[in-house]
């Protein structure tokens, strides 16, 4: 499958804003390049550099943008379209910010271009002594017993398990998940929070995600980790306001919600947890930066959930509520 490398070229100062519009677009995963955050970096005084790579240090003078991956497909044309009309909008409303040149490169690339760039920095490595994730390329050499081996290839989803935001939400499925539960995995990119529930002992998962190629990726990954039929079911669309795909994820229905995103966005899909929801449900929110967690907390509480556990990693934070 081809896909398109979208490269919005901003400055420092336009990142977060245009980040927050292509959020708001349903589009999650993004790769930001920024100027001050390598020079940040390089600067970093408590680390002992053993090799210093000139081309790093390049990157301190690189011309911040933010990338973007579009599959050809007629999703990736509508929000192609959709991007430019964005540009072209934030240059006419905010006059007063800096974006620098605000222009968008595009650049072909396919599965394999895909592969080449990123394969070789995912390696094998253990959650809470209890779960590996694997590439599925790469052979894990230690002994596994005991352990739960669980086998990706994230695509184009960037769904690794890597991030801090994915490890607290897996971490909390390890502690709260009982046999035979259903789960509900609403944003479910490579597919990984559902099939650790799985082989966690969860009965079947459902995942949903607004990324087509995303629902593609998922169901692919967990056929790779021997999870067939009606194990695990994805949906593609957008479940705050798409009242048949709602009818389809089915209604009080779920034992635990797994939800690895970011705050506005699982504030303005959390209205459907208590639809989704059996009574006692639970669910596991990650994604969320810190100085956004009272708001989360607010929003839960105020549609009838009780927080069980906030747990932090860096700046990152998960909450897990229970519905009454």
């Amino acid at each position: 499958m081809e896909w398109t490398e979208v490269s919005i070229y901003t400055t420092t100062n336009g990142i977060e804003i245009i980040n927050g519009a292509l959020l708001s677009m349903g589009i999650n995963d993004a790769v930001i390049e920024d100027a001050s955050v390598f020079e940040d970096f390089l600067n970093d005084k408590t680390i002992n550099w053993d090799y210093y790579d000139e081309e790093l240090a390049k990157m301190k003078d690189c011309e911040s943008c933010i990338k973007i991956y579009l599959g050809d497909n007629e999703q990736g044309y509508k929000l192609m379209q959709e991007i430019y009309k964005l540009v072209e909008s934030l240059k006419k409303d905010y006059c007063d910010i800096d974006f620098g040149r605000l222009a968008i490169e595009e650049k072909l690339l396919n599965d394999e271009d895909w592969a080449n760039n990123w394969k070789q920095y995912f390696k094998p490595f253990v959650i809470s002594d209890k779960i590996i994730i694997k590439p599925s390329w790469e052979e894990y050499k230690e002994s596994t017993e005991g352990k739960i081996v669980l086998e990706i290839d994230p695509g184009m989803s960037f769904g690794t398990g890597q991030h801090h935001t994915t490890r607290l939400c897996i971490e909390q499925m390890i502690k709260y998940l009982k046999k035979d539960m259903e789960v509900l995995d609403m944003g479910c990119g490579s597919g990984i929070l559902s099939i650790a529930a799985i082989l966690l002992g969860a009965k079947s998962s459902t995942g949903v995600d607004i990324d087509e190629n995303a629902v593609r990726i998922a169901i692919e990954n967990n056929r790779l980790n021997n999870i067939h039929g009606d194990r695990f079911i994805a949906y593609s669309g957008d479940v705050t306001n798409d009242t048949k795909l709602q009818d389809k994820i089915g209604y009080n229905k779920y034992d635990l919600i797994a939800v690895n995103i970011i705050a506005d966005i699982i504030i303005g899909m959390s209205h459907t947890f208590p639809l989704f929801l059996k009574s006692g449900g639970l669910v596991i929110a990650s994604g969320i930066i810190e100085k956004y967690l009272q708001d989360v907390l607010n929003n839960f509480k105020g549609l009838g959930f009780e927080i069980l556990e906030v747990n932090k990693s860096e700046d990152w934070v998960s909450v897990t509520a229970i519905f009454n």
